[in-house]
């Protein structure tokens, strides 16, 4: 068998070895390409007979040794580097980012946009909705049609005016053979003069006649069926087999009454007329001026005499409080997950021994500001985010989707707190760095007579904390153990920690 110099083959080992060590990461780069040629000298002056099979293997060895280098190092960089909350500030942030996307997507679904957005109608706090008590916090229609008649004849004495509307599933026929089912607020005239809104009046809509049945379709409505056609306006519809007016075009947002309306149609006296006395909706007032001089107040209370004798009571709630009701139904989902919190986790953060030369009370204000701070950012970010997951699977201000965000801010948040709980006990009280490289110590048969447990560890080196497997009435929870400066030699500084 013919061999090659022996110079040659080392200049050409050498170059080899070096194409391996570009598949190490930079920081392993020099001091990887050191030990292989270290090894090459030994190889070759070694095993001379068989030195170029021996060395071949070497090299094809060290190609393998650097890809799974920098599987590993790549895998434990992701890890360090995209980990949730590896270092404090990376946390906040993190979730800062968080809730400015959840806030913008926030702003970008119809629904969710107008909860933000202050209602577009004069003096929206004497606007009222008015309901039975007990769906004074339901989307659901709660007046019968012959109340609200009655209201209209013996209740000018607490509203200046009111108006009847209904949501109704119906076909619309617009002609050319184009039908859309959509969901219509059917209302009586005057229901625009009790909103006293802009958002729906166009030129056509002031030049048609009341006694005339008008048809305003809201801005999505006529961009996804009508394709936009300003020529809409004017032009004669058949709903439910009736000649209906296309009165104008709301801007966007302008509904912000209870139920989903694509349409707004502004029934004729006669219209209204034609349903039964028992047929339920909903009743929109104007309060009187002088019952609304408390600018705090929100909500008001009614008593109406009923057939039977008795009396009903009713809410009449603002439409600047109905705004609020996904913010108030996501406290109070909050509020049953922190209940619920006890019967899931642990509530304790760990024992901590007081020690003022390693946590003065600068630092221990430090992680309960931190503690607090991650926690506020977390629960903005559970609220706008179960806002947005709501309004893609309920239409807006329906009482589906008040139940949907109710399921969804429950369970993001208990969740959201319990991480919060979990992350805050693996950090060290010190730097508030993650613990890393958890070791695990001692047997599970001798729980009762030694520790036995997970040891995590301070990477700058302020000390150890030990997670019992097996809580006992020794030692029930986790503890942190302190290190002295002696220690600290074995330790990476913290800048360089910081740079991981």
């Amino acid at each position: 068998m013919r061999y090659l110099p022996l110079g040659f083959l080392l200049r050409a080992y050498a170059v080899a070895l070096y194409c391996a060590s570009w598949i190490v990461p930079d920081e392993e780069r020099e001091e990887w390409l050191k030990e292989w040629k270290a090894e090459l000298w030994h190889v070759v002056h070694k095993n001379a007979p068989s030195m170029q099979q021996i060395t071949a293997a070497f090299v094809i060895g060290a190609f393998r040794d650097a890809y799974t280098l920098s599987v590993d190092l790549g895998r434990a960089g992701e890890r360090r580097s995209y980990a949730f909350g590896s270092s404090p500030v990376r946390c906040l942030l993190f979730l800062l980012l968080l809730g400015l996307a959840s806030v913008s997507v926030a702003f970008l679904l119809p629904g969710t946009r107008a909860a933000l957005l202050p209602p577009p109608y004069q003096d929206a706090r004497t606007l009222v909705i008015v309901s039975r008590d007990n769906s004074s916090h339901s989307f659901s229609p709660s007046v019968a049609l012959g109340e609200f008649r009655y209201w209209q004849r013996a209740a000018q004495g607490v509203f200046s005016d009111l108006a009847f509307y209904q949501i109704i599933q119906k076909q619309v026929h617009a002609g050319r053979g184009a039908t859309v089912k959509l969901s219509i607020a059917r209302a009586s005239d005057n229901l625009l003069d009790v909103m006293q809104t802009s958002s729906f009046s166009t030129t056509a809509l002031v030049q048609i006649e009341k006694s005339t049945s008008r048809l305003i379709l809201s801005d999505a409505t006529w961009r996804k069926y009508f394709h936009a056609d300003p020529q809409i306006i004017g032009r004669v519809v058949f709903v439910m087999g009736k000649k209906v007016t296309v009165a104008g075009i709301a801007t966007p947002d302008a509904w912000r009454l209870p139920g989903k309306a694509d349409a707004l149609l502004l029934e004729d006296a006669a219209g209204i007329d034609a349903l039964s006395a028992d047929s339920m909706g909903y009743v929109v007032a104007r309060m009187q001026s002088f019952l609304t001089k408390d600018a705090s107040q929100n909500r008001w209370h009614m008593t109406v005499p009923n057939k039977n004798g008795g009396v009903d009571g009713f809410a009449c709630t603002s439409v600047r409080q109905y705004a609020r009701e996904p913010f108030i139904s996501f406290a109070f989902a909050a509020l049953l997950a922190l209940l619920a919190l006890p019967a899931t986790t642990s509530l304790p953060l760990g024992e901590y021994p007081f020690n003022p030369r390693q946590q003065p009370l600068s630092l221990r204000l430090r992680r309960w500001v931190f503690f607090a701070t991650k926690l506020l950012l977390i629960l903005f970010v559970v609220c706008f985010a179960s806002l947005d997951v709501a309004q893609l699977f309920a239409p807006a201000q329906t009482a589906d989707l008040q139940c949907v965000q109710m399921i969804v801010a429950f369970a993001a948040t208990l969740a959201a707190l319990r991480w919060t709980l979990r992350d805050q006990r693996r950090r060290c009280p010190v730097c508030l760095q993650v613990l890393r490289h958890p070791v695990r110590v001692g047997q599970p048969s001798r729980n009762f007579l030694a520790w036995n447990g997970t040891e995590l560890i301070c990477v700058v080196g302020h000390g150890f904390l030990h997670v019992p497997e097996l809580p006992t009435s020794w030692f029930s929870t986790q503890r942190w153990l302190y290190l002295d400066a002696s220690w600290k030699s074995i330790f990476r500084p913290p800048e360089i920690v910081r740079t991981i």
